[in-house]
């Protein structure tokens, strides 16, 4: 039972020995949203909004659906032990219409962002396979309120920045210290060679290369071989290695601090935003006294940065992070807002102030340690909006800038 037969007539007249044989095959049929339809490459076409129900099994190379198929299934997956009440599909439906979202190729043809073609014909580690599988989606899995959570280093549908979903300060950080760490340029790969299986060459592995030609004149070649798993397009690899390429940019940067109960506020894999008053150069964020759907005083005289349209980020009541553009109150405790918030912000927490020539800085969560004194220890890399258009387009990453110290130090005299 569930195993595939061919069979074959082959004149032995035209063969002496059995000759080797390739078969194209859709493989394993899998569920899917209920709204989904199959697109003649098997990727999924969304149609409305979606109720939460599954269908199927149906074809498809959505690699959010084959990944959810290896964590459930008992016969070859890992259903013996994982049951379809551990996983939410509130949370892996947007990895799935980010994965099936259609993308114009330099030759002008159009793919699947992701999409999965593969062969598990052995035996292997249960969770080695499930990281192979969530790879292709750029996924990470971890365990918390009982249940695995699935994340994946994806954008916006619309290509909108990604909102923080808290904001961490001097004032709710132990210490007011935040840690940061970094790796020599040195380090960083300069050319990154992808190999997927081609199917102009009957899927045997090819190579795809993507290069930074800037590092590669200051430090020379410093090669990395990545094998994009379940990869059949060159399009695919490619954007693979240039998302590789600006993410070990972005890496080279990572922050670590401690906070009391706002450690829970984020969880492996979601972005939040810091203001730093000693990276920023200026004290532009603190702590809420009192405040109005439209009028927020701080626990400081407010002033306003150089530049433009500043914008007043506050927690609200529900612990979501929401922003305005100010109206007025430079030189004041309070700052009114143009337009009002959705609630109150709560008064003691945190609020933050950018504008044209400043803003918060953008951190992805990596790991968060609870400590043995009720406080945890979160660390996170640099996150930009923008790593997401270099992927898909080959743009080079649009830098925001994070600090008022804009002027050039004056050169040392009387040495």
């Amino acid at each position: 039972p569930h195993t595939a037969c061919v069979g074959l007539s082959l004149s032995t007249k035209q063969f002496t020995s059995v000759p080797t044989r390739a078969y194209m095959i859709e493989g394993i049929r899998v569920m899917m949203p209920h709204n989904a339809n199959v697109r003649d490459d098997g990727s999924l076409d969304f149609i409305d909004a979606f109720n939460g129900s599954l269908k199927g099994p149906l074809w498809t190379t959505c690699p959010v659906c084959v990944f959810y198929d290896m964590l459930t299934n008992d016969k070859h997956g890992a259903g013996d032990f994982i049951d379809v009440t551990s996983l939410n599909w509130v949370d892996l439906y947007p990895l799935a219409q980010y994965a099936n979202q259609l993308i114009t190729n330099p030759d002008g043809t159009q793919e699947p962002r992701f999409a999965i073609n593969t062969v598990i014909s052995s035996q292997a580690d249960a969770y080695r396979v499930l990281q192979d599988l969530a790879s292709v989606f750029r996924g990470m899995t971890y365990w918390a309120s009982n249940a695995i959570q699935v994340t994946a280093d994806h954008g916006q549908l619309d290509g909108s920045d990604t909102n923080p979903v808290h904001l961490y300060t001097n004032s709710n950080v132990i210490d007011g210290a935040f840690n940061y760490a970094g790796t020599s340029l040195k380090t960083r790969s300069t050319c990154l060679k992808i190999r997927f299986n081609d199917p102009g060459n009957f899927y045997k592995t090819s190579v795809i290369t993507v290069e930074n030609y800037d590092l590669i004149t200051k430090y020379g070649y410093q090669t990395r071989e990545i094998t994009a798993f379940g990869c059949t397009s060159k399009w695919q690899a490619q954007r693979m290695g240039r998302w590789m390429m600006a993410a070990e940019e972005l890496d080279q940067e990572v922050v670590t601090f401690t906070v009391g109960l706002e450690g829970i506020a984020c969880f492996p894999g979601q972005v939040f935003a810091i203001a730093d008053e000693m990276r920023q150069g200026a004290r532009l964020a603190g702590r809420v006294s009192s405040s109005t759907t439209t009028t927020v005083t701080c626990d400081q005289t407010i002033t306003l940065p150089s530049g433009s349209a500043h914008k007043l980020k506050c927690v609200l009541s529900d612990g979501t992070v929401e922003e305005r553009t100010i109206s007025s109150g430079d030189g004041t405790t309070a700052l009114t807002v143009s337009s009002a918030f959705s609630s109150a912000p709560l008064a003691q927490s945190v609020w933050s102030i950018s504008s044209s020539s400043v803003v918060e800085q953008k951190f992805r969560c990596s790991s968060i340690d609870e400590d043995k004194n009720g406080t945890y220890t979160i660390s996170a890399t640099q996150f930009n909006d923008s790593i997401y258009a270099t992927a898909d387009t080959g743009i080079d990453l649009q830098l925001d800038d994070i600090t008022t110290f804009d002027d050039i130090p004056l050169r040392p005299i009387n040495l």
